[in-house]
């Protein structure tokens, strides 16, 4: 009964969250806002293309060379993973792009972001963000075993449920106001006495705008149209360090980051790549807690993981904080807990950040 009420909780928040951000948009349709005024139109690209590009984004501008040129398919593995991405889920990413994803993460981690962003609460509020906290405190019936295990207190004294919601008019990157929000949201438990974020529920802004562009019927977006429709904040890692830096008492306390759980993950991407490290058919992961456990560092597999739209967050987390973090070793764990309509389901990833590089 409780399993059911946290879903059903689940897809409440949800639903209202889309009802409200629908109301928001107002004139959202204007063919102001989607006439591009160049005389010279940008090149019309995908929306996926366009969040592929986001998430992917990890360029090295300190002059680092990675080769992540792959071979062909040589060993039976190898042979299974290509073939398991063919009948995989549409526009699924491959194992092989995830690995390339995964290794330039990783040596980015290792390098540290050179221009880290520093959020301040004035650049927050301007990019129409707004914090709120009066969602309960209900920690997923699948991540109680895990928590309890690893010795993580989720007394309600201490854990902080806290949704970043992009829902107010903000100023774009080329200082024009905006109206219309994204509707980005990002909802995480935090628990700071044990270096804990829970990633419960995470809608980013592009996401947002692509899914309204295509389920409106509009033509696909520029990116120039789609760079002066987002806030100049809206990615998950500093959203997301921006408010655990503030429950934990300052960036220097904040240091004390070692576990990030992800939470019911829905992403296709992400769930095709956990089946193909594990050699399964899609849909068909059933592994509960304690999982197996990569090693990012030493392992293919782990960077591959850290190659999902779930990692990539967290790697961008931890080079633009290298800092405050200081030199850290990365653990990824993938396990299952009972899904909403098919017990051993629900996907599930713990990247745990250990000392030392």
């Amino acid at each position: 009964m409780m399993k059911s009420r946290i879903r059903f909780s689940t897809f409440l928040v949800t639903a209202l969250s889309t009802i409200l951000f629908l109301l928001l948009r107002g004139s959202f349709q204007s063919s102001s806002e989607i006439s591009n005024g160049s005389k010279s139109p940008s090149p019309i690209v995908s929306a996926e293309h366009l969040i592929r590009r986001e998430e992917n984004k990890v360029a090295l501008p300190f002059g680092s060379q990675i080769s992540h040129q792959l071979s062909k398919p040589a060993s039976k593995v190898e042979e299974q993973r290509a073939a398991l991405a063919e009948r995989a889920f549409p526009n699924t990413l491959t194992y092989e792009k995830a690995l390339c994803n995964g290794r330039r993460y990783w040596a980015l981690i290792q390098a540290g972001n050179p221009n880290p962003p520093h959020v301040t609460q004035k650049e927050f509020d301007e990019s129409g963000w707004t914090l709120n906290e009066g969602y309960p405190k209900i920690i997923d019936d699948d991540l109680k075993g895990p928590i309890a295990q690893l010795g993580i207190s989720t007394d309600p004294a201490g854990l902080y449920r806290v949704a970043a919601q992009q829902f107010s008019p903000f100023t774009n990157q080329n200082g024009q106001p905006k109206d219309d929000p994204s509707g980005g949201q990002y909802l995480q438990d935090y628990i700071p006495a044990s270096g804990t974020i829970i990633a419960a529920e995470n809608i980013s802004p592009l996401q947002n705008l692509i899914t309204y562009f295509r389920d409106s019927g509009q033509p696909p977006a520029t990116a120039e149209q789609m760079r002066d429709l987002l806030p100049p904040l809206n990615r998950w890692s500093d959203i997301v360090w921006f408010v655990w830096a503030q429950k934990s008492g300052g960036d220097d306390r904040a240091g004390g980051l070692r576990y990030i759980f992800r939470d019911n993950i829905i992403n296709n991407d992400t769930k095709g790549v956990i089946d193909q490290v594990f050699h399964i058919p899609s849909y068909s992961f059933d592994l509960p807690w304690p999982g197996k456990t990569f090693d990012i560092a030493s392992e293919d597999d782990g960077k591959a993981l850290l190659g999902t739209p779930h990692g990539a967050g967290i790697a961008w987390m931890m080079a633009d904080h290298r800092d405050v973090l200081g030199p850290r070793g990365l653990k990824v764990t993938c396990f299952t807990g009972d899904g909403f309509f098919k017990p051993g389901t629900q996907y599930f990833m713990l990247f745990e950040l250990t000392r030392g590089g």
